[in-house]
């Protein structure tokens, strides 16, 4: 059930907001909560995927297979030069 709040937000940004919901044909309320939506869906995912990433780091270190940030450094610039 949505809720009704008041927020103070600089004027510039409400007209970005504003202009992204004329574009849609939305009104600028529910263009602000579908911003705020993405961008929290985007961190969680973003923070699942770290988490995935440190898991499996720990799982090859276990293994006695260690990835420095030199090797990913390494491997991120192979094949640009």
């Amino acid at each position: 059930m949505p809720v009704a709040v008041t927020i103070t937000i600089p004027q510039a940004l409400f007209e970005l907001v504003q202009q992204r919901a004329n574009s849609s044909g939305t009104t600028v309320d529910e263009e602000a909560t579908k911003l705020l939506t993405r961008a929290i869906e985007r961190e969680k995912s973003e923070a699942q995927l770290l988490s995935e990433i440190r898991m499996e780091r720990e799982e090859m270190a276990s293994r006695g297979v260690h990835i420095t940030d030199d090797c990913i450094r390494e491997a991120r610039n192979w094949g640009r030069k």
